[in-house]
């Protein structure tokens, strides 16, 4: 005899079951981006080792490589990045725990093969929403490898993981990294750098290459052509041009915040004094005016009459 109330009852369950679960899932789907905590990988990963393992054991793409570098002695992320044909955004947008990009000895970092960032989600559903927040389109975001039953697998039985992006192109937002990695980005966003070039010289004490004694480098020299084009990092006020001893042609601009910036050796000079320059606006041409032992610019930045390090706010 067939059980009447048996079979109402399991129909009632089942038509509940079904019209919950998709409200809750919309539900959870829609909420992911109004958490800010959300975004942060370390709310996934409890270390960096963790991460990077995670990487390593979990995440493939099609036709996007994921190195994992240790980094050598003589190392800095702008050239690791150079070598491997992306730059520092990407690195930035793959490695979520760096707190500095002062590069360590024997670190190991994530290097992708295309300029890009990695994201993690909880649901393909949320590509979508990704795309906007990275200023992009759901092509040109990639989800790892997963089999072809993962839709209807999770679905059954639960959350197995985060699932892995890559967002092809896309520059790293800062409610992703660290708080100290975030504030010097916001920091980096205001300046630019003045041109394209080799980093020949770093901040801090050195070799003088012309005269052979160990001193205080207050800047970064930029090696490039001689002739070729130097930008304004940053919009401002041109406070000094010409001649400036030992750094030849000089152009001085004056930034919001307290911020002042210096463009030496330079060949010509295209600002005047009292001028207001946009960023990137053309301010000279590299040269090897004063004491230079070959085309380059020397660019020192200060903030509140205190020197810091260019490669603070250099991309």
């Amino acid at each position: 005899m067939i059980n009447t109330k048996g079979i109402l009852t399991s129909i009632i369950v089942i038509t509940g079951i079904l019209i919950l679960f998709p409200l809750s899932y919309y539900s959870s789907s829609v909420t992911y981006f109004d958490d800010e905590e959300n975004f942060r990988i370390q709310s996934i990963f409890s270390t960096e080792d963790e991460y990077i393992n995670h990487i390593v054991k979990n995440v493939t793409f099609d036709a996007i490589a994921l190195h994992v570098i240790e980094v050598k002695r003589g190392d800095n992320f702008w050239t690791i990045a150079k070598k491997y044909g992306v730059n520092i955004d990407t690195l930035i947008g793959s490695n979520p725990y760096w707190e500095t990009l002062i590069a360590r000895v024997k670190q190991n970092i994530i290097v992708p093969s295309r300029k890009g960032v990695i994201h993690f989600i909880n649901d393909l559903d949320e590509i979508n929403e990704l795309a906007k927040l990275y200023d992009t389109t759901p092509d040109a975001i990639v989800v790892q490898n997963l089999s072809p039953l993962y839709r209807y697998y999770y679905k059954f039985f639960g959350d197995i993981g985060p699932i892995a992006v890559f967002i092809k192109g896309a520059h790293p937002i800062t409610i992703t990294m660290t708080k100290r990695m975030a504030k010097q980005f916001r920091l980096r966003e205001m300046f630019r750098s003045p041109l394209g070039g080799r980093f020949s010289s770093f901040f801090g004490g050195r070799i003088h290459p012309i005269f052979r004694t160990h001193r205080f480098h207050n800047g970064v020299d930029i090696a490039a052509r001689y002739g070729t084009l130097v930008g304004a990092a940053c919009r401002g006020t041109v406070v000094s041009t010409g001649w400036m001893g030992g750094y030849g042609k000089t152009v001085i601009i004056s930034h919001p915040n307290g911020f002042r910036t210096l463009y030496g050796h330079l060949s010509r000079i295209y600002v005047r004094r009292g001028q207001h320059v946009h960023s990137g606006k053309i301010i000279g041409r590299v040269g090897s005016t004063g004491w230079s032992t070959g085309p380059h610019l020397h660019f020192t930045i200060w903030h509140n009459g205190k020197l810091i390090n260019p490669m603070k706010v250099l991309w």
